[in-house]
């Protein structure tokens, strides 16, 4: 048994963690491992002094903490499963690269866009020795089912909020979805919850571009005001 621990030493660098990481994702992960490499990621990925806000598979396993902590309990290959576990969940954004490598980034708008940016080609893939690429069959390009027009418009999409969207694409059209979430985008309240009452709206009163009787050129009071000043998330 190694001996305890002896503390935080006083001035020593403190990471942190979203919020949500402990009230929305810590709850839903019951694997040891991908608890242990999610956070070790989080940590490293973010940390000050990298060149860019992206890190590869094989990197993070070769560091000196999961190296050991993983060196009886599968090595990398546990690292890499219980990265694709964390890229499952939503925590992380990966990339597969055609030299086997897995590009890691943390899932919030930063690394949406970097993640775009590099499968699109307009960043060099970090820490490659050779040219490598990243194995998709076309730049990507962004798509408007609703789970992603979430991450586009409003934020990181958490476990949580991915159950409600697919419960609306259950009773709503798919163009209702990404035409909610674009209009609370465009009124700066940026929530599901938000997009959720445009929706519920529409589906009593109608779409104003489907012949209800609303001028869809007047201008209006915000008819969802009171959700602002209410904090919804």
């Amino acid at each position: 048994m190694s001996a305890p621990f002896e503390g935080f030493r006083a001035g020593a660098r403190a990471s942190t963690l979203p919020a949500q990481f402990f009230t929305e994702v810590l709850p839903e992960i019951e694997d040891a491992d991908e608890l242990r490499v999610t956070l070790y990621a989080l940590y490293a990925i973010t940390r000050t002094g990298r060149p860019m806000l992206a890190m590869r598979a094989s990197e993070m396993a070769n560091e000196e903490p999961l190296a050991r902590l993983f060196a009886q309990r599968g090595g990398a290959s546990a690292v890499r499963r219980s990265l694709e576990a964390a890229a499952a969940r939503g925590v992380l954004l990966a990339l597969t690269l055609d030299d086997g490598d897995l590009l890691c980034f943390v899932h919030n708008e930063g690394g949406v866009r970097l993640r775009d940016r590099i499968a699109a080609g307009a960043l060099d893939v970090p820490g490659a020795t050779t040219s490598a690429r990243v194995l998709v069959a076309e730049p990507v390009a962004r798509s408007s089912r609703p789970a992603a027009v979430y991450e586009q418009e409003i934020g990181m999409l958490t476990p949580a909020v991915a159950s409600a969207i697919a419960e609306a694409e259950q009773k709503y059209p798919e163009e209702w979805i990404v035409e909610a979430l674009r209009e609370a985008s465009a009124r700066n309240a940026r929530s599901w919850r938000y997009a959720a009452a445009i929706l519920q709206r529409w589906e009593t009163e109608g779409r104003s571009d489907e012949g209800t009787g609303r001028d869809p050129g007047r201008s209006e009071a915000n008819p969802y005001e009171h959700l602002i000043h209410r904090g919804y998330d």
